[in-house]
């Protein structure tokens, strides 16, 4: 053993690699030494110590290699995580986009079977021909949509609102035939849908926002096919509103605000018609915040008015200044927002649908009641007017039980309790 190599002695290279890993900065004479030291071994000490430089070199150049294939098997697993990540996102963001794919799909299966039926469901409609002038702009304004309504002067649920509109539609042909029109704007000012946000709006709402959507479309398909069987011409199209919008944030812009179920619906009307054999029903846009539309040379702004320019002239002229500044001139402004009517020389503003509610009454201390607007224009003038919608008594309204009790809706009749009393009698 005595004369063996030491190469081949394998407790003397553990000794060595020991004592290189235990003493990195010990030079390698001194651990040739130790070495020695340690064991019987017929080698020169200049002969061990450059043995144990090339052993230290040949370790050193292990351990990065073996760091190195850490390094890479942690960034090769990093990979396959960051794959695996995105290929699940990419899966449910497939099967989310394939389900809305379908549901619109869906949709315009539905439209199209809705749009087929219009015909037979409202007979055929009548044509004018006529020489009379002007239009009728009937003004739909926060119309709030699915909200549950039940205080001792005013209840509301989608039956009542489609009494409502009803009357309101039958007394907007009514004038239209008294004035002698020869066409019909029908413009939506925004919020055909209550909002969800506020804890009392979620808790007083007739069913989801999807259901009412499709409750509300089939309300404003009968409105516009009532006008549009007395033989007027119509042209649809409306703003967008704050309480009708998705998300949580209120926007400003087009683009951002359009996120908005007033866009919805109204696009799902437009969907409708189109699919069914109707003529005389044109759409405009339906995803603006603000815009102009010109009637029979009368200039008109439509807005949803969260400025609340309609409340005093000093601010319709400010919001018809900005207009003017970019070059644009306006004759009148419409709008509504504030649920109270109020008519101008240069603006108007129509109440809501629904009526009073506990919020306008007790947060901001204004009652009112339900109404809407309608103008006539003609000769570049307009003549506005304000048709109360309060009393619904003896009004069969819109076609919608079917639905009603498909969509299990809720009413203000649900809303109560039976009790029992018990009476003294002395």
């Amino acid at each position: 053993m005595k004369y063996m190599k030491y190469k081949e002695r394998p407790e003397v290279i553990e000794f060595i690699d020991d004592m290189i890993d235990l003493n990195p900065d010990h030079n390698n004479y001194s651990l040739a030494r130790s070495v020695l030291t340690q064991f019987e071994l017929d080698v020169t000490i200049e002969s061990l110590r450059q043995f144990i430089a090339r052993r230290r070199r040949k370790r050193e150049a292990d351990k990065e290699i073996v760091e190195s294939n850490v390094v890479l098997a942690k960034q090769k697993q990093r990979l396959m995580d960051t794959n695996r990540i995105e290929r699940k996102s990419f899966r449910e963001h497939a099967r989310i986009e394939n389900a809305v794919a379908e549901y619109g799909e869906q949709l315009c299966k539905q439209y199209e079977q809705y749009g087929k039926n219009l015909t037979t469901t409202f007979g055929k409609c009548k044509v004018r021909y006529t020489k009379n002038k002007g239009t009728l702009v009937i003004q739909l304004a926060d119309i709030h949509g699915n909200e549950l309504i039940d205080l001792p002067h005013n209840k509301y649920d989608f039956t009542i609102l489609s009494q409502r509109l009803k009357m309101f539609i039958t007394k907007a042909v009514e004038v239209a035939q008294n004035f002698k029109v020869k066409k019909v704007a029908i413009i939506s000012t925004g919020d055909l849908l209550n909002s969800d946000r506020r804890l009392d709006e979620l808790l007083n709402q007739a069913t989801n926002r999807s259901k009412a959507s499709m409750l509300m479309q089939s309300l404003i398909v009968q409105a516009i096919m009532h006008v549009r069987s007395a033989g007027y011409e119509i042209t649809v199209l409306g703003v967008l509103g704050n309480e009708a919008r998705i998300g949580k944030e209120m926007p400003f812009s087009d683009h951002t605000l359009s996120d908005n179920y007033d866009f919805t619906i109204m696009e799902g009307v437009k969907k409708i018609i189109n699919y069914s054999s109707v003529k005389g029903i044109k759409f405009g846009p339906m995803d603006k915040v603000e815009q102009i539309v010109d009637i029979d040379g009368v200039k008109m702004l439509v807005v949803h008015d969260m400025q609340k320019a309609t409340s005093k002239q000093d601010k319709t002229q400010s919001l018809i200044g900005r207009y003017s500044l970019q070059g644009t001139p306006i004759d009148y402004v419409i709008g509504g927002h504030v649920h109270a009517t109020r008519i101008q020389d240069m603006s108007s503003r129509s109440s809501s649908m629904a009526g009073s509610n506990s919020y306008n009454e007790v947060a901001l201390n204004l009652s009112g009641s339900a109404s809407q607007n309608l103008y006539i224009v003609t000769d570049s003038t307009i003549t506005p007017m304000r048709i109360d919608l309060q009393s619904v008594k003896g009004i069969k309204g819109y076609d919608i039980v079917k639905e009603l009790e498909a969509y299990n809706v809720k009413s203000t009749d649900k809303l109560h309790k039976g009790t029992t009393t018990f009476k003294v009698v002395i």
